[in-house]
């Protein structure tokens, strides 16, 4: 199910440099639509051309071949891809936060505590492999000293199955991302119980922008000066929340209703905090403990030299 509709090409005349963005279709990537959609890129001298991919590795894929410059991807994906062998591979900002949903039914739990109490009742759990969306189900279980042995677990290949499994009663809860979540949270009367704020906060990214460790020693100035521009669309966001849902409203495939909740629920955050690389920390070892990862390569991956400052 496309979440988003198709983004075009951002170029609009000539600009000093070129930038290749891949992204997925998600509530993370708002501020580089709206930076787009506003002629903020051309603005600082840069022709961005964005392409939407289906899923985290064939956005990886592309980067790793030059299709695209730089990548928003799930922090998992980047860290999946490094330990399979591709070493060149770096995190360099933040892009979303806090928008990776642990979601209940109605008629089920209600809340964590609710839904620490019912381990071992055959409450049903479904999330996906290898995700940022498992982390929310798992980690809030090893918060509580539990595991996926505690409930009926049911992985899903990918996220619109799970939300239809959840608006259909086959699940009790399951893990979503914003902005589909909400628009299973309305269909379903479902209700959110858990973010990955909870459980790998407090400033919990949850899409990172990727780059090459190449790009980022050809093209410094560059990467900063993307994310200098998504910084200037995050805070136009931020202070004017109605006119960028103007701007996003025709980008996305879901109603304003939607996405008025979703996109507060997952802001955006180019800026990557010390707080928010040590919740990418605290979730390599929930990864760990699942068995993905001997060890935490978090501080291999995580390179935020050419990030713009947060206050500047």
């Amino acid at each position: 199910m496309a979440l988003l509709a198709t983004t075009g090409s951002a170029r609009a005349g000539v600009a000093d440099e070129m930038v290749k963005a891949g992204h997925l279709p998600a509530g993370c990537i708002s501020h580089l639509l709206l930076a787009a959609q506003r002629g903020l890129f051309k603005e600082a001298g840069l022709a961005v051309d964005i392409t939407q991919f289906n899923g985290p590795m064939e956005n990886l894929r592309a980067l790793g071949v030059g299709g695209v410059d730089v990548a928003h991807n799930p922090w998992t994906a980047s860290m999946a891809d490094y330990a399979e062998g591709n070493d060149g591979l770096r995190i360099i900002g933040g892009s979303g936060i806090s928008g990776i949903e642990l979601v209940a039914r109605e008629g089920s739990v209600t809340s964590v505590e609710e839904f620490v109490e019912a381990a071992g009742q055959g409450l049903r759990v479904g999330t996906l492999r290898l995700d940022t969306l498992e982390l929310v189900a798992y980690g809030t279980m090893s918060q509580n000293g539990l595991s996926y042995s505690d409930y009926e677990m049911t992985f899903f290949n990918g996220m619109p199955g799970m939300g239809e499994a959840l608006i259909n009663g086959n699940v009790d809860v399951c893990t979503l991302a914003q902005p589909y979540a909400e628009t299973v949270v309305k269909e379903s009367g479902g209700k959110y119980i858990a973010t990955s704020n909870d459980v790998w906060g407090p400033d919990a990214a949850d899409c990172v922008i990727n780059a090459t460790a190449d790009f980022m020693e050809e093209r410094p100035e560059v990467a900063t000066r993307y994310m200098e521009v998504l910084k200037e669309a995050g805070e136009q966001f931020h202070s004017d929340f109605e006119s960028a849902l103007d701007d996003l409203e025709p980008l996305f495939s879901a109603s304003r209703e939607v996405l008025e909740v979703a996109l507060k629920r997952q802001p955006p955050a180019p800026v990557m905090s010390q707080e928010s690389a040590d919740g990418i920390r605290q979730g390599v070892d929930y990864l760990i403990e699942l068995g993905y990862f001997d060890s935490n390569i978090a501080d291999e991956v995580i390179d935020l030299r050419l990030s713009p400052s947060e206050t500047a």
